[in-house]
């Protein structure tokens, strides 16, 4: 109960805070009219905005297949529709959190009543998080590499949300593989503390959350084993993982393409700079945070940056959580149904 209350909460927050990002956007361009705007989306290509709609469904499907291959790896084949259902799930509610906190539970909701165990479900989502954390290292460091001058003309505020976002991916990645080769390291460092803290009088039942922490460390040896047997499929989820990051990135590019844009190459990196930038950032949605940084990086390619940002953002993120948030309700809805016709039958 409690929980259904805040996320209804944070729907509610995810909406203030569009309402005000869209306001200040449209507030800080004096030229910009709701006439214009509309203009300026007859304008684009039909074609390539429709491509920016097929990449935004990538987004979903390829996190999907990713699940998928991670689920048959543990041994449980699921259907591409049910994978659907947990990537979507996932995307949803992690967009209407801070820092993503309500998506791999939404997801695990999911897959737990498709029967799969919760240990197996907690190794695979956890497998996955790691593996998108990789693929967006791997776009940051292609972006680096080949374009090491454009990260010059973004502003300092942006380039310190790109340095910090770098800088979260490699610690989460660093983590989590101490956490798998190395568990008992952090298990100490985490006893130490919460000896301390006690000492402190700052937490309370500290032997409680200790056997928490042999819980974890029994996961994360049993994910250590799964990675080394299941090398194939691991590889198979990552490059899935790599395309949904890439098919996100490609909707602000086919924007681009549609409305004229010529310099593709660089509109990738300035988008994956974004990504970078605001994929850290503890707000849902990283609503306002992804918006700037658009606005900031593009504004060097194109003379309108702030109607490529609306309707790029419009397809990427807001049709994105509207699709996504309506499979997840239908799918709760059918479980719902189904378990009330079980009840009947017994």
């Amino acid at each position: 109960m409690k929980d259904g209350k805040n996320k209804v909460l944070w729907s509610f927050v995810l909406l203030v805070l569009i309402g005000l990002t869209i306001y200040a956007i449209i507030g800080s361009n004096e030229s910009f009219t709701l006439q214009g705007f509309i203009t300026y989306v007859k304008s684009a290509s039909f074609g390539w905005i429709i491509a920016a709609f097929g990449c935004m469904a990538g987004f979903f499907v390829f996190e999907a297949l990713a699940l998928k291959v991670l689920c048959s790896a543990f041994g449980y084949k699921k259907s591409l529709g049910k994978c659907i259902t947990y990537s979507s799930s996932d995307i949803y509610f992690s967009a209407i959190t801070p820092s993503a906190t309500g998506g791999q539970p939404a997801s695990a909701y999911f897959m737990m009543k498709d029967k799969i165990p919760g240990a197996v479900t907690t190794m695979i989502l956890l497998v996955n998080l790691t593996l998108y954390t990789v693929s967006i290292i791997v776009i940051g460091v292609i972006c680096f590499v080949t374009r090491p001058m454009m990260i010059a003309q973004f502003s300092i505020v942006s380039k310190v949300m790109i340095v910090i976002g770098v800088c979260v991916q490699f610690v989460l990645l660093s983590l989590f593989l101490l956490l798998v080769y190395k568990e008992k390291i952090i298990t100490r460092c985490a006893n130490f503390f919460l000896n301390l803290f006690k000492k402190m009088h700052i937490i309370k039942n500290v032997e409680a959350k200790q056997q928490k922490l042999k819980v974890v460390e029994k996961q994360y040896k049993e994910c250590a084993k799964a990675i080394g047997s299941h090398k194939k499929y691991i590889f198979g989820a990552f490059i899935f993982n790599l395309l949904q990051r890439v098919s996100l990135i490609m909707v602000s590019v086919c924007v681009f393409i549609g409305i004229g844009g010529t310099k593709i190459f660089d509109a990738f990196v300035a988008q994956g700079f974004v990504v970078l930038g605001s994929n850290s950032v503890p707000i849902p949605g990283a609503v306002g945070a992804a918006d700037y940084l658009f606005i900031d990086g593009f504004g060097h390619l194109v003379g309108d940056s702030v109607s490529i940002e609306l309707l790029s953002r419009g397809i990427s993120f807001y049709c994105c959580i509207i699709v996504c948030g309506l499979i997840t309700l239908a799918a709760y809805l059918l479980k719902g149904l189904k378990g009330m016709r079980r009840k009947k039958r017994c």
